[in-house]
């Protein structure tokens, strides 16, 4: 929870890494991304520069999906949430309801920033989850601790009036 020494610091922190099975997927996909980038590569000519993309976007997704964590910082003003190229901040006076376990009811599971229908967002790298309600929709995100992130939320919330 916060630090009493710190009033205007973060009340809530969290970085939640990828599950096991998407570490070993991510693996995957970097492999084949090197196997078939250098593969096209070998024809020559102007293939080895299709190779050398090919091969920089599977190693990248790879990474991603096996590295890319999700962090997740509830300040009095926000709740922030990254996950490496898309971030989000969400005014805790646009925060309507918060909830632990994931109730976003739309596609489900899988990995990423994922959009799960309308206004329905999650940001998925396996573990616990807990759920956002906000003016633009709801949002799913994996924390740490789903029940502290919630305390966090509505502790910050009690400031609004």
């Amino acid at each position: 929870m916060s630090d009493p020494v710190a009033p205007d610091g973060p009340l809530y922190r969290s970085v939640v890494r990828p599950s096991t099975p998407l570490v070993v997927v991510g693996a995957v996909v970097a492999g084949v991304g090197v196997l078939t980038g250098l593969l096209v590569a070998a024809m020559g000519g102007a293939s080895v520069v299709l190779g050398g993309v090919v091969l920089a976007a599977l190693v990248l997704l790879g990474w991603l999906v096996a590295r890319g964590p999700v962090r997740v910082t509830v300040t009095r003003e926000a709740v922030r949430i990254g996950y490496p190229l898309a971030s989000r901040t969400i005014r805790i006076s646009d925060v309507t309801d918060v909830g632990a376990g994931d109730h976003v009811d739309g596609v489900g599971y899988g990995w990423g920033v994922r959009w799960e229908g309308r206004g329905k967002w999650a940001y998925r790298v396996g573990g616990p989850m807990a759920t956002l309600v906000h003016r633009g929709g709801r949002l799913g995100v994996s924390v740490a601790d789903p029940h502290e992130f919630v305390e966090a939320v509505v502790d910050a919330r009690q400031d609004i009036a």
